[in-house]
């Protein structure tokens, strides 16, 4: 059976965009859900970390807005200084990347719950570890390009061959048609558009958005 190292794996999802790539990936033996945790945990902690530095050694004029607004809206004598963000921001990241964890494991689990329903044969961790080995790398990418203005332009077909991907990670993962691969991702799109519609109306209910000014919390 294939083996992969962290970098192996990515670089084999990443470029080598096949179903079958998938598949081989799904055959490592040390495919585990842990792995494939600590894949978008390293791959998110290096991200942030990354914007921090990159904002404070490449944009600084960045980091001199983040202060001035925190002194604006910081408690009364509360300074706000470049090396208290700094050291601050980067206290913070471990728990911001804890968090973007969480999110796609709830996601993937949303996922798997729809899948199942439609016949999926794979696992839960099956599923997590083939999104995980595209997922890591493409942050890290995603981020990068995205702190360099000339090259911004790419961010939207760097998503569209996520998506690629996205499909053929599934249905290696499920072991579905085509047709019930493209059938699972509808039924999610068509759940994400409901949450944002009822989002919407809540956000816009004179309730809602009364108590919001009442709070501060809304102009």
């Amino acid at each position: 059976m294939p083996t992969f190292s962290w970098l192996g794996a990515w670089r084999a999802a990443l470029t080598q965009p096949s179903v079958a790539t998938y598949t081989d990936l799904l055959l490592d033996p040390r495919l585990s859900l842990r792995r494939a945790a600590a894949w978008l945990f390293t791959a998110s902690l290096l991200s942030y970390l990354l914007g921090i530095m990159l904002q404070a050694t490449v944009f600084p004029s960045t980091l001199v807005n983040v202060i001035r607004e925190a002194g604006a809206t910081g408690p009364q004598g509360f300074q706000a200084t470049p090396t208290f963000l700094l050291i601050f921001a980067l206290a913070c990241t471990p728990f911001m990347a804890a968090g973007f964890l969480a999110t796609y494991l709830i996601s993937f689990a949303l996922l798997h719950f729809i899948a199942s329903a439609l016949g999926s044969q794979g696992s839960y961790t099956e599923l997590v570890y083939a999104h995980a080995a595209y997922l890591a790398p493409l942050t890290l990418l995603s981020t990068l390009l995205g702190m360099i203005p000339v090259v911004q332009c790419l961010t939207l077909p760097l998503a569209l061959y996520s998506l690629g991907l996205q499909l053929m990670a599934l249905k290696a993962a499920t072991r579905m048609t085509w047709g019930r691969v493209i059938a699972v991702l509808a039924v999610v799109l068509v759940l994400i558009a409901l949450v944002a519609v009822i989002g919407t109306l809540v956000w816009m209910s004179p309730e809602v958005r009364q108590w919001l000014a009442g709070s501060g919390m809304a102009s």
